[in-house]
């Protein structure tokens, strides 16, 4: 086709403004077909999810005599399609949930750059609908390409049909999960609508942070001292799954300097509170949980707890800063330091591994007398897996990734195995150099959640979904004790014993830690408490999207996630 020809072809494309109409209404269809085919609502929910939007979008677009200019207004609707279709490629049939659009806002340069290769067929894709769609759009502005009253009579009033239609339909709809329906839950585009105005309210409450928790005391003591000085470390991985660590029955031999570790507490059926990282270690981090999650706006963290016991606290970290309630918890220590400094124009962070933590440490260690809250935030396994770790670890190969797709789990596994390689070298280095001080030590390792990959049939891969999988649920978590600690501790040592066995979550982390060192405050709950003999097993509940408690059995789980938990004995 010459040249000529192709400019032939646009021009009676952009001179036919009926049928610039019907290629804008499909364009913008496109993600409501997909949930029409895809969201977990009934046969009436679907013909809903399609109706609505469809007669939204002529109502909106028979209005206006140049459809090309309406089309450019509400361009910011076409990005929000955009970002939908790329998040249906990542997760399935997930609407864009109020915890992706916090992600955007709490990730950095380099995430975003490690990500985007990945991405690549659902960007392409997303080119194809809507750079055309944009430029004809503009193209009919320009030259002024009317559509005649006529027609839009004819199309203006079935509209009002349509949308009338869909909403009797909607008193019938239910989604297949919970037996409700609502438009701001289930019909696309007003339910990511709604999660993008429910984001933007919380982050303004995030930022205000500051002001919300001044003030605020845990009136802690320390409520038993120790002969020796004390020493009490909080490691918060990233991305770490249960099921690849050969701790927990995984064939292959990643944690192999762990499982000859002594003096070690393995809980073999712990889960997230939620798959997000802003909101996994903020609960990790505070008293806030599921269930009361909205008290964190009025609170401080568990450094602020220590340091009002007399315990000098440090924070080292290798995840770049980001305005979140992690920045703010770990900033209260006496001591903070990242290893992953955030370029202030590019916003591209330099990779560091994990290990390069822990010198840092042992000089804050040497050069004080004082007794320690020392917490650790790795960066674990987070994706791009191969830069976790140094050559000297590539111990499952080939973990070469030619893209991310089904087709290359088996390089994507052997990389991801080999991060829970150097975890394990990281976290048994870390306990020997505790061991070095012959001080009361004590540590506790969790995961902020799991990951996906590509493990069954429904294709999904990493983490932070608007729906969980079993597979982001599910976390290693274990404390270990030095000798020193366990000879003056036999009361916790036992009760740890007692309680290794029980289903935990990770809302009992901020307690165990404060009842490991013997801090007292009206805000531990020891019924939360690993190491305390009256821990009590509760039902377990997760974080939504829009900060609610929920049973986690309740979180829209599938077939496949119920078959793992029922393998495993997660109750």
């Amino acid at each position: 086709m010459t040249t000529t020809e192709k400019k032939g072809i646009v021009s009676k494309i952009i001179n036919n403004p009926k049928a610039l109409f019907w290629f804008y209404i499909t364009v913008n269809m496109v993600p409501s077909i997909y949930f029409f085919f895809n969201a977990p609502v009934n046969l009436f929910g679907k013909i809903v999810t399609l109706l609505f939007p469809l007669g939204f979008y002529i109502f909106i677009l028979s209005a206006f005599k140049n459809t090309g200019k309406w089309q450019i207004i509400y361009f910011p609707l076409l990005f929000l399609h955009a970002f939908q279709i790329v998040l249906f490629y990542l997760f399935g049939e997930d609407v864009i949930a109020a915890d992706m659009f916090l992600n955007v806002a709490t990730t950095n340069t380099s995430e975003i750059n490690e990500l985007l290769g990945s991405l690549l067929p659902s960007i392409a894709l997303v080119c194809f609908l809507y750079l055309p769609a944009t430029i004809l759009a503009i193209m009919q502005w320009r030259k002024r390409i009317y559509l005649d009253w006529a027609f839009r009579k004819k199309v203006f009033l079935p509209s009002f049909a349509i949308l009338a239609a869909s909403l009797i339909l909607s008193f019938w709809s239910e989604n297949t999960n919970s037996n409700t329906f609502a438009f701001n839950q289930h019909v696309y585009p007003i339910n990511a609508i709604h999660n993008l105005g429910f984001a933007v309210n919380k982050w303004d409450k995030v930022k205000r942070y500051p002001i919300t928790s001044e003030g605020f005391k845990f009136h802690a003591v320390k409520e038993k001292k120790s002969q020796q000085r004390e020493i009490y470390v909080l490691i918060v991985g990233e991305t770490s799954r249960a099921d690849n660590w050969q701790l927990y029955g995984y064939d292959r031999p990643t944690t192999p300097l762990l499982s000859k570790q002594d003096n070690l507490f393995v809980f073999k059926d712990a889960l997230t509170q939620s798959n997000t990282t802003h909101k996994s270690v903020s609960i990790i981090l505070s008293d806030a949980e599921a269930s009361n999650y909205n008290i964190i706006y009025n609170r401080k963290g568990i450094a602020q707890a220590f340091k009002e016991a007399n315990f000098k606290t440090v924070c080292i970290s290798n995840q770049a800063e980001n305005s979140s309630f992690i920045e703010y918890f770990t900033k209260e220590a006496d001591i903070y330091k990242t290893i992953r400094t955030t370029d202030s124009k590019t916003r591209m962070t330099q990779n560091h591994y994990d290990a390069e933590l822990i010198p840092i440490m042992e000089e804050i260690i040497n050069s004080t007398e004082d007794n320690l809250f020392i917490l650790l935030h790795t960066y674990g396994s987070h994706f791009n897996y191969m830069e976790r770790y140094p050559k000297e670890f590539k111990q499952f190969m080939s973990d070469e990734i030619a893209g991310v797709k089904k087709s290359e789990r088996e390089h994507l596994l052997n990389a991801y195995d080999n991060t829970i390689l150097y975890t394990d070298y990281f976290l048994s280095s870390t306990i020997d150099a505790l061991k070095k001080t012959n001080a009361s030590t004590a540590l506790l390792y969790t995961s902020d959640h799991g990951e996906d990959l590509f493990d069954d049939k429904r294709g999904k891969f990493l983490h932070a979904s608007p729906t969980p999988t079993y597979y982001q649920l599910r976390i290693p978590l274990f404390v270990w004790f030095s000798n020193e600690y366990s000879a003056e501790n036999q009361n916790k040592i036992e009760a740890i014993s007692t309680n290794v066995n029980k289903p935990i979550s990770t809302n009992a982390i901020f307690h165990t830690m404060l009842d490991i060192a013997s801090i007292k405050t009206n805000y531990l709950e020891q019924d939360l408490s690993l190491v305390n003999p009256i821990f009590v097993t509760k039902e377990r509940e997760y974080l939504n999207d829009h900060d609610i408690a929920v049973p986690y059995r309740k979180m829209n789980l599938k077939k496949e996630d119920f078959e793992m938990l029922e393998k495993n004995n997660i109750h």
